[in-house]
Parts: C-alpha cells; structure tokens; sequence
C-alpha cells in the first residue's frame, strides 16, 4: 500500500510540475497577444509573401487609378494606366512599403488582438485595413508629367489577409488553451502537489522533491529552447511540430517573444531549485538523530 501512495504521489508531483510550468509559458503566449507582439510577427510573416505583395499592389493600383478618375485624370484614357499600376508594384516590394505598413498594422494592433480573443467571431480569414494615400500620391508625384497633373488623392483603406482562416482558427484556439492555462494551471498545478502531499507517507522530503521536478522542467524547456530555439519546444507539443499546437504557438510566438519566454522558464527554474534546495537542507536538519547506545557497563 506504501508503495502505491509513493507512486500515486509522485505521478501527483510531475503534473502539477507540469502544469506550473504551462502557466508560465500560457504568461507570455497571452501578454504577446495582449501587447501586439504576436500580430506583429503575424503581418511580418505575411509580408514576406509575394502573393500577399502583390495583392496589395493591385488593391491599391485601382484605388488609385479610380480616385485618379474622380479627379478628374483618366489615366486609361491616356495609356498611362500600366506606368501608374508598375511605379506603385514596385513601391510594394520595397522595404520602405513594408515598414510603414508594419507601422500601421502596429498602431491597429487592439484590433487584431480583439479579433483572437472574440469567443463569438465567426470562421474567417484574419484582416486588417492600411491607409496607403500618402505612399500612393508620393509614387505618382514621381511619374513625370502624371505627377504634375494629378492632386492628393484620398485612397480607399486596402483590406490586407495576413492571415488565412483555417490558420487563424489554429490561433484562435490555441490562444484559448493559453488563456485558459494562464489562469487555473498555476492553482491546478498548487492543488495537485497538495494532494501529493496528502497521499504520500514521506513527507519530510515531499517539499524538496516537489521544489525539484518543477526546476528540472522548467530548466528543460529552458534549455531546450536556449539550444535548439523554438523548433525544439514545438517537436514536444501534442501533435509535434506539425499539430496545430505547434502552429499556433510559432505564430504567436515572435523573436522578442522566445527571448521572454526563455527569461521565463529560467527564473522560474532558478526559483524552484532554490525553494528545493532550502526546504533539503530544512529537511535534513530537522530528521530524527540515532539514539546512542548505551554505554557498556
């Protein structure tokens, strides 16, 4: 019977271990989200596409060309129309485009976060709407002849798909299990290793122990991620790096983010092997003497 309290305890233990860790790590998974960090690594990842480049590109080359029309400049009429639409193609792949569009997608960032978080917003492709009027009138104002012709133009905001549904959903979903784990896995994770606690018949050590297989976790993962970067975390979540855990959590998860996350599973780590090793020594201080025996007579 002592025997399988002892295992009963232990396996008690490793789970509430287990999941003191997954509270910190749900931390910041949510504060990411929260601060726009995660939405920021998602448009950086979507402006790396060509497709999503040149989408933008045609969007706001009929915007352009339409508003040119309504002000009084028919850019087809005069066969200008390909010269306007390349000038602003080439302006979309430049780093400068890139950079004032991040600049706008991190000044909408609450919108974007509101979109993760919704509990009721229906299946759907993540989007976000960027004002190009100024990039748009700077390329056109280039264009000889055509710029002097053509006044500020007011451009319609261009919808911009950073995000496909089917991911967006993996987000979504795993944002929910962050958030959920942000706040009840650290109680969960407290409450498992009282009943531990309770269930085992060793307790002058249980305190140690229990201090011990949070830092080794802990302390894993940080040196998981410190040697083989996030791929590495990813391989040990349900599904492997190809679940939808794991996709979820590398869109989350940005450069900024892996260092936070590292910073984390290390103090934590250093906390847990401290608490151990003084509840050891407390431990070993406080255990039984051997009696003496008594003097010959």
């Amino acid at each position: 019977m002592s025997g399988l309290r002892t295992a009963a305890s232990a396996a008690l233990i490793l789970l509430g271990a287990m999941l003191i860790v997954a509270w910190a790590v749900a931390g910041v998974v949510v504060s990411t989200v929260e601060d726009g960090t995660a939405v920021h690594g998602i448009a950086v990842r979507a402006l790396e596409s060509d497709a999503v480049l040149d989408g933008i590109a045609d969007a706001a080359s009929d915007s352009a060309l339409e508003a040119m029309a309504e002000a009084g400049f028919d850019a087809e009429r005069w066969g200008l129309d390909t010269a306007v639409r390349a000038v602003i193609a080439d302006a979309a792949r430049a780093d400068e485009f890139r950079g004032a569009v991040l600049d706008q997608i991190d000044a909408v960032h609450a919108q974007a976060s509101d979109e993760i978080t919704a509990e009721d917003r229906p299946s759907g492709p993540l989007r976000l709407e960027i004002d190009v009027s100024g990039y748009v009138n700077a390329q056109i104002d280039a264009i000889p002849v055509v710029g002097e012709q053509v006044p500020d133009l007011v451009v319609e905001p261009i919808p911009v798909r950073v995000l496909g549904a089917e991911a967006f959903e993996r987000v979504r979903t795993g944002y929910g299990y962050a958030e959920l784990a942000q706040r009840w896995a650290l109680w969960a994770g407290l409450a498992c290793i009282v009943l531990g606690f309770v269930v085992t018949h060793r307790t002058r050590w249980f305190g140690a122990k229990a201090g011990l297989a949070v830092g080794a976790i802990a302390g894993g993962l940080w040196l998981v991620l410190t040697w083989w970067g996030l791929d590495g975390i990813l391989r040990l979540l349900p599904g492997g790096s190809d679940g939808d855990a794991a996709e979820a959590l590398l869109r989350i998860v940005t450069e900024d983010g892996i260092d936070a996350l590292a910073s984390r599973l290390g103090t934590l780590a250093l906390i847990a092997f401290a608490v151990a090793a003084v509840l050891l020594a407390v431990a070993l201080l406080t255990r039984p003497r051997p009696r003496p025996l008594a003097a010959e007579r």
